[in-house]
């Protein structure tokens, strides 16, 4: 990576970095696209630059995410569905930094106008994983079964999300409830094996 590559890539991290610092302290409300860029060391063009609206960088993370999901499915090898969610989450799960910030999630879920652009995102990790799995494993899963597969890894990562927001639940403890409900998960995915 170039020394110029290098350079987008902390800017683009210290206006995360400051957006989540004043959505923290002052709330989303309140806080200006000017505020983040001023906090970051940057002009508000700059901004524009890397985000098209103050909503994008709440989403910067779940963003990142999906390019993970998409970059992994070339280093996940495992003999069945079930091996190769599991080390696709771990991989997710290690190179994600929302967790331990629910309050910014807890943001995206608990506003109707940023429910969508949510929905939108899960929805779109959905299908990467579904279609990952159908060419991974044609032999073991027709198109049906992929997409369920995938909106239960979804559906249970979203679910333990979203209730430890709902109960206050310290950061700390969200991974481990996390992998509580993938092995339940994994549980009723043997019968793929």
């Amino acid at each position: 990576m170039g020394l110029r590559e290098q350079k987008k890539q902390q800017t683009r991290a210290a206006l995360v970095d400051a957006a989540a610092r004043l959505f923290a302290a002052t709330g989303y409300d309140r806080t200006t696209v000017a505020d983040i860029a001023a906090a970051a060391g940057v002009s508000t063009r700059t901004f524009f630059s890397y985000f098209r609206a103050k909503e994008d960088v709440l989403f910067a993370g779940t963003d990142q995410r999906l390019a993970v999901i998409a970059e992994a499915f070339d280093t996940v090898r495992a003999d069945t569905p079930r091996e190769a969610l599991h080390r696709l989450v771990e991989h997710v799960l290690a190179t994600s930094d929302d967790l331990s910030d629910p309050g910014r999630l807890g943001i995206m879920f608990a506003r109707p106008e940023l429910q969508a652009q949510a929905l939108r995102r899960l929805i779109a990790a959905q299908r990467l994983i579904g279609e990952w799995l159908r060419r991974a494993y044609p032999d073991r899963l027709d198109d049906a079964q992929s997409r369920a597969v995938a909106g239960a890894v979804v559906g249970a990562l979203v679910g333990t999300v979203l209730g430890a927001i709902e109960r206050g639940d310290a950061p700390a403890g969200l991974r481990e409830q996390i992998g509580r409900a993938l092995a339940l998960l994994e549980d009723g995915l043997r019968v793929l094996d």
